[in-house]
């Protein structure tokens, strides 16, 4: 933990007689003027009053200036961070170096760099009027608070209750996602796959063995084991029980994931009659096999989930490698 960011227990002395202080004067007192109270003198405490909030109240502290790409408008970009209490506890992290620091890694979990995006009320007014001031390579802190996580829409919640400190990397920022996806998925297919060209825009099909018969058909129940990655290579999930031992994402607690899925055939966009689905990369790719075939799929978040946040991130190209089983 960075010692410079540590405070004195004069800090909360301080932040405590002016709670009770502003108690005694007061008992009506708003959550948001006692929050700003314990704000206001951690700012004095620990930066003695030399820095200054932006419009929304959010103060941007930087430890080391971008040179990349601007964070404007309409910008997506990768970021790793850390969020943290004014105690300098740790809340979250996607960051494995500090997850084995203080605690609570775990090989199941995504340790890397997520999408955040500046457009759609997709983050709190807070954090889009700090990011707009930030390059591609930024390392800042970030102090938010409450009054400032909203999304910036009529009645729309707080995301926190509480002051909130970001500590933020911005690794890349990119100006076109569509477009990025799809290069992404090319050099993936070069590097890997020979060069493949894709079978549609944004999905690519490789098959590892043919297998018999006629190609899988829309309403056939079929078996098959699969194991899905992040095109970094982050395992995510399976049902092979010796994989998932292999990458540490085995799960005690479900032992009886680890057989072979039976799932009923549908199209790309749609759910079998019984209700149940796959994405529609996982859909498109057993429409192209036969039983006792393997196949591996990569494709763009358009066929995967999307804008929907998964553990990963959102908008994550990922990659499958499927068996059909015979029976």
């Amino acid at each position: 933990m960075n010692t410079k960011y540590l405070l004195s227990p004069l800090f909360f002395a301080f932040a405590a007689m002016l709670i009770v202080s502003s108690c005694a004067k007061d008992v009506a007192e708003s959550a948001d003027s006692i929050e700003k109270k314990v704000l206001d003198a951690h700012i004095k405490v620990v930066y003695n009053d030399t820095i200054t909030p932006l419009s929304t109240g959010v103060y941007v502290i930087t430890n080391k200036k971008g040179t990349g790409r601007q964070i404007k408008d309409g910008s997506s970009f990768f970021v790793r961070y850390s969020t943290l209490d004014l105690k300098n506890n740790y809340i979250t992290t996607n960051r494995d170096d500090i997850a084995k620091q203080v605690g609570g890694f775990s090989y199941a979990n995504y340790y890397g760099p997520v999408l955040f995006e500046m457009s759609n009320f997709t983050l709190v007014r807070g954090l889009e009027e700090a990011f707009r001031t930030l390059r591609e390579g930024s390392v800042v802190r970030i102090i938010l608070p409450s009054w400032a996580t909203d999304f910036g829409y009529k009645n729309s919640d707080r995301y926190h209750a509480t002051t909130t400190v970001y500590d933020v990397e911005v690794v890349k920022v990119i100006d076109d996602y569509p477009q990025y996806e799809l290069d992404t998925l090319q050099r993936f297919s070069n590097k890997y796959y020979d060069g493949i060209d894709s079978l549609f825009r944004g999905y690519y099909y490789y098959s590892l063995k043919q297998g018999t018969g006629d190609s899988l058909k829309v309403g056939t129940t079929v078996k098959y084991n699969y194991v899905g990655k992040l095109l970094n290579g982050f395992v995510f999930d399976t049902n092979i029980e010796d994989t998932a031992r292999k990458y540490r994402i085995y799960s005690s607690d479900n032992p009886s994931k680890y057989n072979p899925l039976s799932l009923e055939l549908h199209e790309v966009g749609k759910t079998g009659s019984s209700g149940s689905s796959v994405v529609d990369g996982f859909a498109q790719t057993l429409l192209l096999m036969k039983k006792g075939g393997k196949a591996a799929t990569f494709f763009s978040s358009r066929w995967g989930y999307g804008d929907n946040a998964q553990s990963t991130g959102k908008k994550q190209q990922m990659m499958f490698y499927i068996e059909v089983l015979t029976d």
